[in-house]
C-alpha cells in the first residue's frame, strides 16, 4: 500500500486530472420540452426543438430546421463561459443532416468575435460528423453560438464541448522521437520513403541521448530525402504541433514538415523553414484532415548535411482523458512526486522502455529493452520539471528536487 505520498494515476496514457468540458449541458439532456437549460435561442427559436430519436449519446439532441438564408438566422447560444485571455480553446459538436451537403459554423461573442469556417454536414445515413473550431480567447467571458441557418436542411446536433487546450492533457504521438531505438542505420517506428542511403545514424552530433539522424540533402525537391513516421491516430480538425531539433552544416538552408495520408488530398505541407547555425528547435502546427496520419521530415531541398534529434508531435488528449476509468488494465501509478532519488512505477502492464526529457525537450535519460521497469534512478538529474514517456504511450510530468 502506498501511504503519505503524492502520486498520479494514469490510464490510456493520461493523468487522472482530466480536461473539463466548459459548456454546461452540452449534451442537451437538461431541460423540458423544447427548452435547453443553459442555452439561449437567439434566432429562429421555432426551428430549434428537442429530438429523442436521432441522438449521438444520451436521450436528447437538438433538432434544427435550417432556413437556407444567413448562418445566424437559426442560432442557439451558450451562456457566458469563463475564459482566459490568450488561452487557446477548442469547441466541437457532433452533427448530421437529413440531406447532406449543407453547411454550419461556430461563432463567438465576447472580445473579438470569431467566425469559424463552413463545415460541410453529411447526410443522415453517413453517420455523425465531429466539427471542431480552435480559437484564442480575447475576453474573460465568451459565448459560443451554433449558426445553423445557412442551408435548407434538418440538422441534428449533440455533445457540444469546449476545452482549454492551454491547460488540457496532451500526448506526444510520435514513437521513438529521440531516434534511440534501432540498430545500425535503422530507426524503429520510422521509414525511409526517399533517399534511404542519405539517411543514417549519427552518434557524435546529437541533441540528446546517444543517437541522432544524419541527413545528406540532395539540393532537389523537398521529398527527395524523406524520413516518415509510423501512422498516428488523430482527431480530424484538431490542431497538432510537430517539432524537431535540427543542426545544419550550412546556415540559410531549409527543411519542411509534411504529412502522408490516404487519400493524399488530406495531406498537410508546412512552409520551408530557414535554419541558422547550431542546434535549434523548429515547429509546425496544423489541423488534422485524416484519422490516420504519418509525419514526414522533408530534407532534400538544400545541398548540405542536417543532424536531427528529439522529434515530437504534440496534441490534446481530451477524449481519452475523459475515459480514464474505462481501461483499468493500463492503469499506471508513478510516485513520489516531487522526487529526489528513485521514481517508482506500479502498473498491471509491463513498462519495457522509457524516455525522460527536460522542459526544453532534450532527452536526458533513456531506459530500453527491459522486461518490467519498476523504478528509475533520477538522482543525477538537476532540479526542475521533467517529462517521462513510456513505450505504451504513458506520459507523466514530475519535479526533481
Amino acid at each position: 500500500m502506498i501511504k503519505k505520498l503524492l502520486f498520479l494515476v494514469f490510464t490510456a496514457g493520461f493523468t487522472s486530472l482530466s480536461a473539463q468540458n466548459l459548456i454546461v449541458n452540452g449534451n442537451f439532456e437538461a431541460g423540458t420540452g423544447d427548452i435547453f437549460t443553459n442555452w439561449v435561442k437567439t434566432n429562429g427559436a421555432a426551428n430549434l426543438t428537442a429530438d429523442v430519436l436521432t441522438v449521438h449519446s444520451g436521450s436528447r439532441s437538438l433538432k434544427a430546421i435550417s432556413t437556407g438564408l444567413l448562418e445566424y438566422n437559426v442560432q442557439i447560444q451558450t451562456e457566458d463561459i469563463a475564459t482566459v485571455i490568450g488561452h487557446t480553446y477548442e469547441v466541437s459538436m457532433w452533427i448530421k443532416g437529413t440531406l447532406g451537403g449543407n453547411t454550419v459554423r461556430f461563432s463567438t461573442s465576447g472580445g473579438t468575435a470569431v467566425y469559424g469556417p463552413a463545415f460541410a454536414v453529411t447526410d443522415i445515413n453517413s453517420g455523425w460528423k465531429n466539427c471542431i473550431l480552435t480559437f484564442t480567447a480575447t475576453a474573460t467571458a465568451t459565448k459560443i453560438s451554433l449558426d445553423l441557418g445557412k442551408g435548407t436542411d434538418i440538422f441534428y446536433i449533440d455533445d457540444v464541448a469546449m476545452y482549454d487546450l492551454t491547460t488540457s492533457p496532451s500526448l506526444d504521438f510520435i514513437l521513438n522521437g529521440n531516434l534511440e531505438a534501432g540498430t545500425g542505420d535503422v530507426f524503429t517506428n520510422w521509414s525511409k520513403y526517399n533517399g534511404a542511403a542519405n539517411l543514417t545514424a549519427e552518434t557524435v552530433e546529437v541533441h540528446g541521448g546517444v543517437r541522432a539522424l544524419k541527413a545528406v540533402s540532395t539540393g532537389s525537391a523537398e521529398y527527395n530525402v524523406q524520413l516518415v513516421s509510423d501512422p498516428m491516430t488523430l482527431v480530424v480538425g484538431r490542431t497538432y504541433t510537430a517539432s524537431m531539433w535540427i543542426k545544419p552544416s550550412t546556415a540559410g538552408t531549409t527543411v519542411r514538415f509534411s504529412t502522408t495520408t490516404t487519400p493524399s488530398s488530406d495531406a498537410n505541407y508546412g512552409p520551408n523553414t530557414t535554419l541558422i547555425a547550431g542546434w535549434q528547435k523548429i515547429s509546425y502546427s496544423f489541423a488534422a484532415k485524416n484519422t490516420s496520419t504519418r509525419l514526414n521530415l522533408d530534407l532534400g531541398k538544400s545541398t548540405t548535411t542536417f543532424y536531427i534529434d528529439d522529434i515530437t508531435f504534440i496534441g490534446a488528449n481530451i477524449t481519452l482523458a475523459n475515459e480514464k476509468f474505462e481501461n483499468e488494465a493500463s492503469k499506471v501509478v508513478f510516485y513520489p512526486n516531487p522526487v529526489q532519488d528513485n521514481l517508482n512505477i506500479s502498473t498491471e502492464s509491463n513498462v519495457k522502455s522509457l524516455i525522460i526529457s527536460d522542459s526544453t525537450g532534450k532527452t536526458v535519460k533513456t531506459v530500453k529493452n527491459a522486461q518490467n521497469i519498476q523504478s528509475v534512478d533520477v538522482s543525477n538529474l538537476s532540479n526542475g520539471l521533467y517529462i517521462l514517456s513510456t513505450d505504451n504511450k504513458q506520459t507523466f510530468k514530475f519535479i526533481k528536487n
